[in-house]
């Protein structure tokens, strides 16, 4: 199959790249450059990287020239990944999320769309939620999400998508995530420093229903090579804990006492539960990695990145 994944130069795109099958010929797409050294360097024969500005709409016309505008599958990670940014720049999120899409969509053609869109959609809600919950977000972040997956549909109707799947993702943990996650700053601050010392920001009582990138990179195969067609799907954990607790929790496998205090206030607080059911009885998937073996996996990483 040959596969285009944009934002391949992401968290959960560099861990795509490296789980995929070698049967597939993959095009990975980022902004930034290295991407082409981290395939190089870990010998994934079977993909090519490609430096592209989704909103330059030169740009992706010339790489629809030479590499062909019709895909037979399409990972979309692209646009931005951090809510706070949105609150403070909203019109630099609207056009990374929301134009980068459009512009793509208008330019290639696609067998299978998989959009990872976010759980933030569900931004003001509280309980348990579904795909077929009434949405009605304010965080920038979650209104471009939101929006995106309707445009994802828009472009199936119009013929330039096949069949799609979108993705409600409510995050993962694991090697190569950006340094301001969460599970990367408990790990540093309790394995690698030892540092019994941590802040949380807001009240701790902050929603996180996080899985092992593993777990998530598996679950995009299952996607990948599934018949279903045309639906919106929770890929979650289904197992939230509060900020606080994920907190307490990591300082208990590194085996440390813990002194962790509060302050200021998050953009987006969390006090919605997903079900990861659909997604086992869709794709016959559910996560399988435990905090207890995913946090030290972790931490094996970040020391390796340190030493190496």
């Amino acid at each position: 199959m040959n596969i285009l994944i944009t934002g391949a130069g992401g968290f959960i795109g560099k861990n795509l790249l490296l789980d995929l099958s070698r049967d597939h010929r993959v095009l990975a797409l980022d902004r930034a450059g290295g991407l082409d050294e981290f395939i190089r360097d870990r010998g994934l024969e079977n993909a090519a990287a490609a430096i592209v500005e989704l909103n330059d709409p030169s740009a992706l016309d010339r790489l629809a020239r030479e590499r062909g505008e019709e895909w037979e599958a399409v990972i979309y990670l692209a646009g931005n990944g951090d809510p706070a940014y949105s609150v403070t720049h909203p019109e630099a999120d609207l056009t990374d999320t929301v134009l980068g899409l459009v512009n793509f969509c208008r330019r290639f053609r696609v067998g299978k769309f998989i959009y990872f869109s976010s759980g933030a959609v569900y931004d003001g809600l509280s309980g348990p939620v579904s795909p077929r919950s009434s949405l009605d977000p304010r965080l920038p972040y979650a209104i471009g999400k939101l929006a995106n997956e309707q445009y994802v549909k828009f472009f199936n109707k119009s013929g330039r998508i096949g069949d799609y799947i979108i993705l409600r993702f409510f995050g993962a943990y694991g090697p190569f995530e950006p340094p301001r996650k969460i599970y990367t700053r408990l790990v540093k601050n309790f394995a690698i420093e030892r540092n019994p010392e941590y802040t949380i920001r807001g009240d701790g009582k902050n929603l996180i229903d996080a899985m092992f990138v593993g777990d998530a990179v598996r679950g995009v195969r299952a996607v990948l090579e599934s018949e279903v067609k045309d639906r919106v799907v929770d890929f979650c954990l289904g197992k939230p804990d509060t900020i606080e607790e994920l907190a307490r929790e990591a300082a208990r496998i590194f085996e440390i006492e813990p002194r962790i205090k509060m302050e200021g206030e998050v953009p987006e607080y969390i006090d919605f539960r997903p079900s990861p059911r659909e997604m086992e009885e869709l794709f016959n998937f559910s996560p399988q990695v435990p905090l207890c073996e995913g946090l030290p996996l972790l931490a094996r990483h970040l020391s390796g990145s340190r030493t190496g």
